[in-house]
């Protein structure tokens, strides 16, 4: 990758640099703090790890708390020190790759969330053995993450086009050459944005419904009660890629059709920059899905407060004393 920078765009952000670094400290702050806490309850607690509904989430937590503690610091660095900040293409490399990578595997990862649960709440027999849960479950969960690994390992690592060192207008990442060829860029779009956003917003609002008709069409109480928590988790979620994923959406389709007016520009801009509060609040809406967090949370402060030692005076009983007096102490 060349040493030339080029930073100049017409459509810069209307919002100062200082704003941008506070609107992505304190929400990513917060964030890897409820994504450390619900991870720890879903590993460790065996009912949450065992729930079938919870290991895409798992993944996504993980997706996002590694994107939290590496791109997103990135981000900050770079608005507080602009075009005096310069690195190696490596270190360029490196951070498009992390940050390439878990953005499009959050979107994706939750596309396939959506399609999933259309399976654990309707077709629940789908996986009710050890073998259909195989085949059925752990293999498209798996062969998703790998290919998303695979995928931007080879166009970012193992770029096939002459690498300029360009960064990002609105967070500085450095942006890969690979997507400036139109076939894969049109690829790349279509496959890790267009349609996965389209599959959330179709899947989900049909998920409502589904969940809805077969209640009270069908009046599976019992059932429901059953299916409400994974219900309302995944749908908590969607609204989430609804208020910030969708304009960023729409706006890239006007984009993609050749409607690149400065205004369509500018809107595209601001809603990518908010685009990445999708990672900073999914973690608050896994919270929520887990049982008695109120409990759970007030549990896990009262321990640590209980490990707090407070230092208290020695019992001066005079036999206690005097035996201390004749053992070895003056050794120290």
């Amino acid at each position: 990758m060349g040493e030339a920078r080029d930073l100049g765009n017409p459509y810069e952000l209307r919002i100062s640099v200082s704003t941008r670094f506070w609107l992505y400290l304190i929400p990513n702050i917060s964030s890897i703090f409820c994504s450390l806490f619900v991870l720890y309850h879903f590993l460790f607690d065996r009912t949450l790890r065992q729930a079938l509904n919870n290991h895409i989430m798992i993944v996504l937590l993980f997706i996002g708390l590694i994107y939290e503690v590496t791109s997103v610091p990135l981000m900050l660095n770079f608005y507080q020190n602009g075009d005096s900040w310069t690195f190696s293409p490596q270190f360029a490399h490196f951070w498009t790759f992390v940050d390439y990578l878990c953005y499009s595997m959050q979107i994706v990862g939750f596309a396939y969330a959506s399609i999933e649960r259309h399976i654990l709440i309707f077709h629940s027999n789908w996986v009710s053995t050890r073998r259909r849960r195989f085949w059925i479950h752990y293999i498209p969960l798996t062969s998703v993450v790998i290919y998303q690994v695979a995928y931007y390992f080879w166009i970012i690592l193992f770029p096939f086009c002459e690498e300029i060192l360009r960064q990002s207008p609105f967070n500085g990442v450095p942006m890969s050459c690979a997507l400036s060829n139109p076939v894969l860029y049109k690829y790349n779009t279509i496959a890790h944005q267009f349609l996965p956003v389209t599959l959330i917003i179709i899947l989900n609002i049909a998920l409502l419904f589904r969940v809805l008709w077969q209640k009270s069409r069908l009046n599976r109480s019992v059932e429901w009660r059953k299916q409400r928590k994974m219900t309302i988790q995944l749908l908590s979620a969607s609204i989430l890629y609804f208020i910030f994923m969708g304009p960023r959406t729409l706006f890239q389709f006007c984009r993609f059709l050749g409607l690149e007016s400065n205004d369509i520009l500018v809107l595209f801009y601001h809603s990518a920059f908010f685009a990445n509060y999708i990672m900073f609040l999914f973690p608050f809406v896994c919270c929520g899905s887990i049982p008695k967090v109120g409990k759970r949370l007030a549990r896990l402060m009262c321990r640590k407060q209980r490990q707090v030692v407070v230092p208290g005076s020695l019992p001066t009983n005079p036999a206690t004393k005097k035996r201390t007096g004749q053992m070895g102490m003056t050794d120290f």
